[in-house]
């Protein structure tokens, strides 16, 4: 397995980062309906990186229940308050348990063990 070069042409791939959020925040300003067409197309690219059709199908409906839950929140305070709430229950339901639990495989302590830790 080849090591991961994260420093490699981190300047570079910052610097076009930063353009293209200018862009679309530019776009997102001037022309929402473009906007909107952008962040679609940007998405489906996400989603058709993924390596199998199950993948796909779970990334899209994720996809479908995030715009539903974002399309009945109401104004753009309430969706930024809504999005931070998701995510911070996400993290503590799915990824807190899941580092724990890699945490515990790396130490060599059982499963169980690490349920009563």
């Amino acid at each position: 397995m080849e090591p991961l070069r994260w420093e490699e042409n981190r300047e570079e791939r910052e610097e076009k980062a930063l353009e293209e959020h200018a862009r679309l925040q530019r776009l997102f300003r001037e022309n929402r309906f473009a906007f909107e067409l952008e962040r679609k197309r940007a998405i489906e690219a996400v989603i058709q990186s993924a390596r199998s059709e199950e993948m796909k199908d779970r990334l899209r409906a994720i996809q479908a229940s995030w715009d539903q839950t974002m399309k009945h929140a109401g104004p753009k305070e309430n969706r930024l308050i809504l999005a931070k709430t998701l995510f911070w229950d996400h993290f503590h339901r799915v990824w807190t348990p899941a580092l724990q639990q890699l945490q515990a495989v790396w130490q060599g302590r059982p499963e169980s063990k690490q349920a009563r830790d």
